[in-house]
């Protein structure tokens, strides 16, 4: 047996045995490397298989960790992110990065909302405390006017049906698997070139008009997609 794979089996067991929780912190790199007299990359080697596998998370000049329940996620089902994850047990919270007016990407108006003046809202939705996803809303000003005085932490579904009488009938998403942009990766504390879903949602009205336009880049082994078949 190589050496990083018993060093994967030794962390493998101790987290079937119970002995970390999830969320805890795993041993130092230095500390593996010493238990094991092994190299960082035979350390590094082990910890991306069990990442891999979705038993550990690393983040960014922190440190790997155990990782948590994963948020079940049903794709074909209207998403409230927030009560989703509280009827789970997880406690949501939601940063707002930016909000910007015109578009950064003219062209992406062009495309999706004939031409329109159109809001770009960036956020990072978080689960106790870890952020796993970074979402980027985009949206008519002028049917939304207004809309970066609006509460924007929370539901942007409320906020529609509250403020502008707009209502999400119906939703469309197209799944890919990827890797996360430099800018996503920084936001979400992961090294660039890590692993994600991105996630193009697009959601619409009971006339079949476009509210929004979503794309979203969600950890891997943050969530558990469900489907039901009839």
């Amino acid at each position: 047996m190589l050496l990083y794979q018993r060093i994967r089996n030794h962390i493998q067991k101790l987290l079937a045995a119970g002995s970390m929780t999830p969320g805890a912190k795993l041993p130092s790199e230095r500390a593996l490397q010493e238990t094991f007299s092994s190299t960082r990359i035979t350390v590094r080697e082990a910890l991306a298989r069990l990442e891999a596998e979705g038993l550990i998370f690393s983040q960014k000049r922190r440190g790997w960790f155990v990782t948590p329940e994963k948020l079940k996620w049903h794709p074909a089902k209207k998403v409230n992110f927030n009560h989703l994850a509280i009827e789970q047990g997880f406690t949501p919270t939601t940063q707002v990065v930016a909000i910007n007016l015109p578009s950064t990407d003219p062209e992406f108006s062009d495309s999706h909302f004939d031409g329109q003046p159109v809001y770009e809202l960036t956020r990072v939705r978080a689960l106790d405390g870890r952020a796993i996803m970074m979402e980027q809303i985009y949206c008519a000003a002028e049917r939304f006017a207004d809309l970066h005085n609006q509460p924007l932490d929370g539901s942007i579904t409320e906020v529609m049906s509250t403020h502008y009488q707009v209502d999400v009938s119906f939703e469309q998403c197209v799944i890919s698997v990827t890797v996360l942009p430099d800018d996503v990766a920084d936001k979400l504390e992961k090294n660039s070139g890590a692993p994600c879903l991105k996630v193009l949602r697009a959601r619409y009205d009971a006339e079949q008009a476009l509210v929004d336009y979503n794309i979203e880049y969600w950890l891997h082994d943050a969530i558990e997609m469900i489907v039901e078949g009839v």
